[in-house]
């Protein structure tokens, strides 16, 4: 009989804003612990919220045994290994009077908006242990700024939004991030006629669930059959990436203490789809490597998650990249994607871009592309969106069509 330990805690602080004004705070503690038993091809867990007793977890997982739920043992054995990623962004204490800096500077230099939602900081540590003498840890904190934009004038619910996650706080560089957008906000310019097209790199998030393995072997993933095959840009590369300059609160190893080489697994590499995301279970069944992407509650069998899923930059700077006028996309509104691939994005904010700077406000549009193309032949290029100097947006750069 082998067992393995996952240990993962949460501590949380989240800042609600309402109308320019901080008017709560509330801080949370989330520990989970999940203990695994394998033993002739079997699986049992037990898991818990909060303090536990570890040995009684165990024992509860060795009864679970019982149930017969099939599952690969394969622990990695003999390897340690510590990441500590963490550092002081808010001292502890200090997040009100921070945020409440923050939203009256907001509040007096745009006096004809107004600022809500939420800003949170969390501290993140995860641990996994197993009885071949696997021992990992990992440690990170972030900060996590969403804010929604009304102008005063709107009958909107909102007009803009600002999203950040960073790891270190700079008042000075969020209020030029958003002034960028408002400072140009009634600046209402027409569309450029030919002008690419600038798309938040989560527009990939329709795309991801098709590259899960058993998705994929059922037939029901459009990108069935293509595995090993171009089928996008050549440019193109997405992985999973579990190395310390991807997200925050992303450790080097997945829920059931899989470590990837490199802390990396190519899913599209140079055009090619050349991986499907697999935890134990579903490698094992289908002769696939190891993805790294096992994910679990604290009481669950595991599956297969997108927690750390990086589009790659083909370009260190959006300036070299786009040459005149853009059309840089900052809020949509849901948006879907047909099971042929074809993609439509209700565009409610965007501005013209030129020259790493934001020129004037557009009129609401629609785009409509297919994701084939989108990241194929109508692909230019990913990159850092640098007319932020806080938010740490990939903005994909391609040809789309717009309906107006």
């Amino acid at each position: 009989m082998q067992y393995e330990k996952l240990v993962q805690n949460t501590v949380s602080c989240s800042i609600n804003i309402s109308n320019n004004n901080v008017d709560s705070l509330r801080k949370s503690d989330d520990l989970k612990t999940v203990i695994r038993v394998y033993d002739g091809g079997k699986i049992g867990i037990a898991g818990a919220v909060g303090p536990c007793d570890d040995n009684f977890l165990l024992e509860q997982a060795k009864t679970k045994l019982s149930q017969g739920i099939p599952y690969p043992c394969n622990l990695v054995a003999r390897i340690h290994r510590v990441e500590d990623c963490s550092g002081e962004i808010i001292a502890d204490g200090g997040e009100v009077e921070v945020c409440r800096s923050l939203i009256k500077r907001l509040a007096d230099s745009y006096p004809g908006f107004i600022f809500s939602n939420k800003i949170n900081t969390q501290n993140y540590t995860a641990s996994y242990t197993n009885s071949l003498d696997a021992q990992y840890s990992y440690k990170s904190n972030n900060i996590t700024l969403s804010l929604t934009i009304k102008a005063k004038d709107s009958a909107n619910i909102m007009d803009l939004g600002y999203f950040a996650e960073q790891t270190y706080y700079s008042e000075d560089k969020i209020v030029r991030d958003i002034g960028a957008l408002l400072n140009v906000y009634n600046n209402i310019s027409e569309i450029p006629e030919g002008a690419p097209v600038l798309i938040p790199a989560e527009v990939i998030e329709f795309l991801i669930p098709h590259m899960l393995a058993e998705k994929y072997v059922s037939g029901s993933s459009m990108l069935s059959g293509k595995l090993g095959f171009v089928i996008f840009n050549k440019h193109l590369n997405i992985s999973v990436c579990r190395r310390r300059d991807n997200k925050q609160n992303i450790p080097f190893f997945d829920s059931e203490g899989t470590v990837l080489k490199g802390d990396e697994f190519p899913l599209v590499k140079d055009g090619v789809f050349s991986g499907l995301l697999t935890y134990k279970r579903s490698a094992a069944n289908h002769s696939l490597p190891l993805s790294g992407s096992a994910v679990s509650d604290f009481d669950s069998v595991p599956s297969a998650g997108e927690e750390a899923i990086k589009l790659m930059p083909t370009c260190p700077s959006l300036k070299t990249l786009v040459r005149g006028k853009a059309i840089y996309i900052a809020v949509t509104s849901g948006g879907d994607m047909t099971p042929s691939g074809d993609v439509g994005l209700p565009v409610l904010a965007a501005f013209v871009y030129e020259d790493g700077k934001l020129l004037g406000r557009l009129p609401e549009f629609s785009l409509s592309a297919n994701i084939f193309d989108l990241l194929g032949k109508d692909l230019i290029g990913v990159a850092k969106n640098d007319a932020f100097a806080y938010a740490d947006e990939t903005l994909i750069v391609a040809n789309c069509k717009m309906n107006c």
